[in-house]
This record gives C-alpha cells, sequence and structure tokens, in this order.
C-alpha cells in the first residue's frame, strides 16, 4: 500500500530530478533526505523545523538552508512571510504548481486555499512587457468568520 507522503515525496523526488538534470547540479542524497524531512513534516513549516528534523540524519544547518533555496528555484517549495506577530518566513510544498490563491488571518493565522476562475483569467491573459508569466500567488489577508464573530462577541 502506498502512503499519501509516499506519493508526494516521489512526485518531489521527479521535480527535483528534472530540475538537477535541466540545470547540470549534480545529485546528491543529501538533498533527497532534507526532501523526505520535508515531505513528512505539517506545511507549512518554519526552517527551524526542518533544521530540528535534519539534526538525527546528521545534516548541517548550511545544507538545509542551501536546499531550501534550490527547492524553490525547482518550484517544490514555496517561501511565504507570515505576516501575524513577528514576521516570520514559512514553507511550503508546492510540486510545481503553477496557481497558488490563498486567505489568511491576521488575527489566528488560519489559512484557506481557493480558486478563482476570474481572477486566474484575468492575470494569465494579461500581457506583461518583457515578461513571460510562469507562476503566481496571491496572498488576501483580512479576518476569518470565526475571529469576527469572537471579536463581535466581545472575547
Amino acid at each position: 500500500m502506498i502512503v499519501a507522503a509516499d506519493k508526494t515525496y516521489n512526485l518531489a523526488i521527479d521535480c527535483l530530478v528534472a530540475y538537477i538534470r535541466s540545470n547540470g547540479l549534480r545529485p546528491s542524497a543529501v538533498r533527497k533526505m532534507i526532501l523526505k524531512q520535508i515531505c513528512d513534516l505539517p506545511q507549512p513549516f518554519p526552517a527551524k523545523l526542518l533544521v530540528e528534523a535534519c539534526v538525527a540524519e546528521r545534516i548541517s544547518i548550511g545544507s538545509v538552508y542551501n536546499a531550501l533555496n534550490l527547492f524553490i528555484k525547482a518550484n517544490i517549495l514555496r517561501a511565504t512571510t507570515r505576516q501575524r506577530g513577528n514576521a516570520a518566513t514559512e514553507y511550503e510544498l508546492v510540486l510545481g504548481s503553477p496557481v497558488r490563491m490563498m486567505l489568511v488571518c491576521q488575527r489566528c493565522g488560519r489559512r484557506t486555499e481557493f480558486h478563482d476562475k476570474a481572477i486566474d483569467r484575468l492575470v494569465r491573459e494579461r500581457k506583461y512587457s518583457n515578461f513571460n508569466l510562469q507562476q503566481y500567488s496571491l496572498v488576501v489577508y483580512g479576518e476569518c468568520k470565526v475571529c469576527r464573530k469572537k471579536k463581535k462577541s466581545g472575547k
């Protein structure tokens, strides 16, 4: 039986191998181990959590951060800056997905993915001078229904 995490890992490895081949980089067992740790983490995750997960594998902090940057370039991961509290970068698997739309509550941090065909069509049909669109993200910040209710009731 193949578990969902295994499917995710296999897809991530395929993306990584394709990127490495097309960019003349060398394969690395350490990158694969880091990618496995990423697939096992709850999404999104801070780099600190990944570093802690890699300590048992004896992977250096530098290797973890270099791999994070490589995975972003390979369109395996996406980095976002959390806006609530202290600003912090979080990472999450995207695995080649060219579009991401998300609602983020600024009070509780709840994230909700959504897809709007009208926005997608508008962005894709827009002509950008000297620029070829490959992917995009739309993050809308506000207050979720739960937090509005709590605020209204005075909690």
